[in-house]
């Protein structure tokens, strides 16, 4: 029964941050947003993660999702409009053209690793704009094969998007979770090395700073003085 109870939160899980993201993505705009949030959501446990947790991460880091929004609306969008164009209508191109498309393929390069990397660090950082586009980028070298492969999971949607579309739903919640667990985990290890400690010894560390408030809900003692942490960091 324990089995069965697992697989059914699981599932109603799956449909509900499907259907978030789905709606989310029809809209154009909350797409970027939502994205952020879902990964607040997945920070946390599976026992103790609500849906609500979605929104307070968007709500309390409404700010710098303005820009965050505008910058990835202008490096995905209007790239992946011009690709598509450029790639159904091959009789208009010529030297212009194909320089607008190196441009857009460029553009949409550094949206997609934004759209890995941005989400950690606003979940896991109070920052600012510079210091949101630097550790951005940062965040890649905390390990190589993890940041590849992220960035080859959204690299298959959006050819997905813009070749098949039909499976992309089905991606909906397990991209963000894949995402949010390989970058959460190079977070880690930058964290880990810029303190001098081991990923373990960090992990334990956060793991005791756990406490349950008068309402039985988990916080984290790191996220209560974010600007400590973000000068730690």
């Amino acid at each position: 029964m324990k089995g069965l109870h697992v697989f059914g939160e699981y599932a109603f899980e799956f449909i509900v941050i499907t259907l978030l993201l789905a709606l989310s993505a029809v809209l154009v705009i909350p797409f970027v947003p939502m994205t952020v949030g879902v990964v607040g959501y997945f920070r946390q446990n599976i026992h103790s993660r609500r849906f609500k947790d979605i929104f307070t991460t968007i709500g309390a880091n409404w700010k710098i999702l303005i820009f965050y929004t505008i910058f990835q609306l202008i490096l995905i969008i209007f790239p992946v409009l011009n690709i598509y164009f450029f790639s159904t209508h091959p009789e208009s191109m010529n030297f212009l053209t194909y320089f607008v498309l190196a441009v857009s393929c460029v553009a949409l390069l550094v949206g997609v690793i934004y759209l890995i990397t941005a989400p950690v660090i606003i979940v896991n950082m109070k920052v600012n704009v510079r210091q949101l586009i630097y550790n951005g980028i940062m965040l890649l070298f905390g390990g190589l094969w993890r940041s590849l492969l992220s960035l080859a999971c959204v690299g298959g949607i959006i050819a997905l998007v813009m070749l098949y579309p039909y499976p992309v739903p089905l991606t909906l919640y397990a991209a963000p979770y894949l995402i949010s667990v390989l970058m959460t985990e190079n977070f880690y290890r930058l964290k880990a090395k810029s303190l001098g400690v081991s990923v373990y010894e960090l992990k334990k560390q956060l793991k005791e700073d756990d406490y349950l408030d008068e309402n039985g809900k988990i916080n984290r003692s790191e996220k209560e003085n974010p600007e400590e942490n973000n000068e730690e960091n």
